[in-house]
């Protein structure tokens, strides 16, 4: 994998933000989440730590919005995205 840009790197940054803010409003934990999305645990808690620079694809983000009854517009719907 190549290096990110620095607008690549707050891109994947929101996006983590945006995936916990959206799985605690839920009230889904982790472990039930990613059973739900059919991702091991660890690669999900992954998405979710800013320190890790393991992103998310598009088609993850998908599957975690299916999971959670929502469109991918209403993920990228945030203030969270305000500043790209």
């Amino acid at each position: 994998m190549g290096n990110l840009r620095p607008e690549d790197i707050i891109l994947r940054d929101q996006i983590k933000l945006r995936l916990k803010e959206l799985r605690e409003k839920a009230s889904q934990n982790k472990s039930t989440l990613s059973k739900d999305v059919e991702i091991d645990r660890q690669n999900f808690q992954a998405w979710e730590k800013l320190e890790i620079g393991r992103g998310m694809t598009i088609y993850s983000i998908g599957r975690v919005c299916k999971a959670l009854g929502i469109t991918l517009k209403d993920f990228f719907d945030s203030d969270i995205f305000d500043n790209t």
